[in-house]
Parts: C-alpha cells; sequence; structure tokens
C-alpha cells in the first residue's frame, strides 16, 4: 500500500477555515441548495479497480463557518476520534449514492469560488467500517473518513474525486495534513448539476 496526501483536499479544508476566520465575502457563481450533481465513477485502486459505476452527489444545505472553526478546533484538541464524534452530534447536509447501493450521509460541505469563474465544492463524512475491519489489526481503521470534492464551473459541470478512506490530522507544525489509504481516489467524470434551488 502506498499513502499519498490528497492536496486538493487538504486545500479546500484550509481554505474553507481562512474563510471562516475571516468571513471574507463570497462572490463567485453559487448554488442554492438542495442540489444534485450526477457523475460517472471510475475505479483506479483495490476492489474498485477498473470499474465503472453511476455516482449521485446530494447536497440539502452547507456547513456553517461556526461549525468549521468547531471542527477544526475539535481536531486540533482531541484528533481524528473527537472528530468522528462531533459528526456523530452533527446532522446530515447530504448524500453520496451509486446506481446500485444506498450510498453514504455526509456531515460536511462546503463551497466557494475558483479561478476562471468555476467552483469547487468538498463534502466529509466519517465513514461506516465493517464488524470484521473494525475489530482487526489492519492500517484502515485509522482512516476515518471519506471526502468528496467536486470541481465546475458556473452551469454545475465539471470533475471530482471521492476518497472512501483517509486519515485527517494535524501535524507537529500545526498544519493540516490529509492522508489517502489507497494509492488512488475513484474519478469522477461527466460531473453534472441536474437540480439545483435559485442561483444565488
Amino acid at each position: 500500500m502506498r499513502r499519498i496526501v490528497v492536496a486538493l483536499a487538504l486545500a479546500i479544508w484550509a481554505m474553507s477555515t481562512l474563510m471562516a476566520q475571516s468571513a471574507a465575502t463570497d462572490t463567485g457563481p453559487g448554488f442554492a441548495v438542495p442540489l444534485q450533481f450526477d457523475a460517472a465513477a471510475i475505479g483506479q485502486a483495490g476492489s474498485l479497480n477498473g470499474m465503472i459505476f453511476s455516482a449521485s452527489i446530494y447536497i440539502n444545505e452547507w456547513t456553517t463557518d461556526q461549525q468549521v472553526l468547531d471542527f477544526v478546533d475539535i481536531l486540533k484538541k482531541s484528533g481524528q476520534d473527537g472528530l468522528v464524534k462531533a459528526f456523530g452530534k452533527t446532522s446530515d447536509v447530504g448524500r453520496l449514492t451509486r446506481s446500485d447501493a444506498t450510498g453514504s450521509a455526509f456531515r460536511y460541505a462546503r463551497s466557494w469560488p475558483a479561478k476562471g469563474g468555476n467552483r469547487q465544492i468538498v463534502m466529509v463524512t466519517d465513514r461506516p467500517m465493517s464488524f470484521g475491519e473494525a475489530f482487526s489489526k489492519g492500517n484502515s481503521r485509522e482512516y476515518k473518513f471519506a471526502i468528496v470534492v467536486l470541481q465546475v464551473d458556473s452551469s454545475g459541470s465539471g470533475s471530482g474525486t471521492i476518497c472512501g478512506a483517509c486519515k485527517i490530522q494535524f501535524d507537529k507544525k500545526n498544519e493540516l495534513q490529509i492522508e489517502n489509504y489507497l494509492q488512488k481516489p475513484i474519478r469522477l467524470t461527466n460531473v453534472r448539476l441536474v437540480k439545483s434551488g435559485n442561483k444565488e
């Protein structure tokens, strides 16, 4: 197994925190919830390598600035286990589903403008573990979160990634590190906005 840092997700989480701290004005082409994005998902590693399936991303509400600051503070003080407990007390903000499965609820969703009039969206949740994984001695138990990243244009079209098992923690320099368990994330292609509220 080769571990890689999910640099894009790190940048997005860090920018979300910065926006919460500075209360920066969001002047980009936002989308009002509820939202639904559909995409084709392509597995690139592990048991999903080579598989292609349909995926839908639903966003019902955005995580607030104060929630972002609270989550970051909990992660700094109590680590991943503390953040898992905090997510457990947080209402679902969206869901990721695939054509043949119920999918997973997400506890964190943020969006902000990117270069070229585009939009970046990130969703994070604590991931469910099977009974066998939870009681095994494998390293996968340390990868407690799933992350979805979308990059879309003003019409809601674009691409993205799904990292199904990630480790999120602050290092000794107080810098946020996000590490993917698998060699490569699931790639999202042909991302398109299917349903939305009125444009913001």
